[in-house]
């Protein structure tokens, strides 16, 4: 396999399939959501076996193309009235459009358009299911944020609330089925949204970027949960990847959070992406140059590239470099703040997903106040997974949060 040039958030263990270390875990990601019926082997590596690594073009048409293909087979199941047929076959076009756009940076002419395919499967197949998925939009600001929620049943019941919020560069489709249905299954109210700077909310609106303050935009998702049906105050809140910096953020301010379960804890995004998720590519460039010499590094690793062009897209900034310039980017540290999270809480990271991830899980474990917290690092040994956000294993994940979470709201 090719040099990781990302130094956190991933395992150095892949599939073995292409030679690129990002292109890989891509697949793998893509391929883990055939635990929520979103993926297939047979289709995942009659599409890999097509792509030429090195190309992104040959990525994103690949994978557009199956998404093209499943969904024609969605609507046949459909107009058959086959509804089970037709919901899965959903979910896996959702998945395989948005692993196409992910391979997009945001300048490339597909970039909307395969997103826009991405979110339509996935509510296509939102009435299909009983209940029916809830399709949202939450007023905050000047902007409407998509998101979903989901119960057990349609019954009027008062039950906890499992509220998941995705990262860096996830689809808010993506989340719900990583942990949506997970969470339905073991009885809980399910609510996601995607908030200022996630991948939905930026696509919608290119100025809905991202900020350090989000207990502000998360108040407003938890005033509207409120009104929902089943709500009562069993509030946890999950957040993944970058969304470890939310929930943490959030649990500081905001006292509706009954549990908080942020995986992977992050407290210092500046250190966690200079040293950490960037070191082995950036270090040592100066501003002027880094620009340049990162693009140079990349140019065989093109699905790389589209996740840093991506990611300062999603900044509002035009560049690594004046990402990282951002007041709003230099402000994402709370390792002051977290002292005053004194709610049950679980801390979650995969034992090598970087050394620097592991360290902020454990320095947010020994500062905050609470006294019911736990952390678990998840090792291949002992959970069969050790990468970042149980990428490679969501029933183990679910396991370990869900039996965590039954123990704080006993029904």
């Amino acid at each position: 396999m090719s040099k990781k040039y990302l130094g956190a958030a991933r395992s150095p263990d892949g599939l073995g399939i292409f030679k690129d270390h990002e292109t890989d875990w891509v697949l793998k990601r893509t391929w883990e959501q055939m635990s929520e019926k979103a993926a297939e082997t047979g289709e995942l590596l009659f599409a890999a076996h097509q792509i030429e690594e090195t190309d992104g073009e040959s990525w994103i048409s690949v994978w557009a193309n199956l998404g093209d293909r499943i969904l024609s087979h969605a609507q046949e199941a459909l107009d058959a009235g086959h509804s089970v047929s037709a919901r899965e076959a959903f979910l896996r076009a959702s998945n395989y459009y948005r692993t196409a756009e992910y391979g997009c940076p945001p300048q490339h002419p597909r970039f909307h358009e395969l997103w826009s395919k991405s979110v339509a499967a996935f509510q296509a197949a939102c009435p299909l299911f009983d209940p029916p998925i809830q399709i949202l939009n939450i007023p905050f600001d000047k902007w409407n944020l998509p998101g979903y929620f989901w119960q057990p049943k349609n019954d009027g019941r008062k039950r906890p609330t499992f509220i998941s919020l995705g990262g860096n560069d996830s689809s808010g489709e993506e989340i719900f089925i990583t942990t949506g249905f997970g969470a339905v299954r073991r009885g809980y109210n399910y609510f996601t949204f995607e908030y200022p700077g996630h991948r939905g909310a930026v696509h919608l609106d290119n100025n809905c970027v991202k900020r350090y303050d989000y207990e502000v935009p998360v108040k407003a998702s938890l005033d509207f949960l409120e009104t929902l049906p089943g709500v009562d105050d069993r509030i946890a809140l999950g957040g993944f990847s970058y969304g470890g910096y939310v929930a943490s953020r959030v649990a500081c301010f905001e006292k509706r959070i009954k549990a908080v379960l942020p995986d992977t804890p992050i407290v210092d995004m500046p250190t966690l992406v200079l040293s950490g998720f960037l070191g082995p590519l950036i270090k040592g460039l100066s501003p002027d140059i880094l620009d340049r010499v990162v693009a140079r590094r990349l140019r065989k690793s093109p699905l790389t590239k589209a996740l840093l062009d991506y990611s300062a897209w999603t900044w509002g900034a035009k560049s690594l470099s004046e990402e990282f310039a951002l007041d709003s980017f230099r402000n994402h540290v709370i390792r002051d703040e977290i002292k005053a999270i004194d709610c049950p809480a679980l801390a979650l990271v995969g034992k090598d997903e970087g050394e620097e991830m592991v360290k902020q899980a454990h320095f947010f474990y020994d500062n905050i106040s609470s006294t019911n917290k736990h952390i678990h690092t998840f090792t291949r040994e002992r959970d069969g997974s050790n990468d970042h956000c149980q990428m490679d294993n969501f029933s183990r994940a679910h396991q370990v949060a869900f039996d965590w979470l039954d123990d704080i709201f006993p029904r």
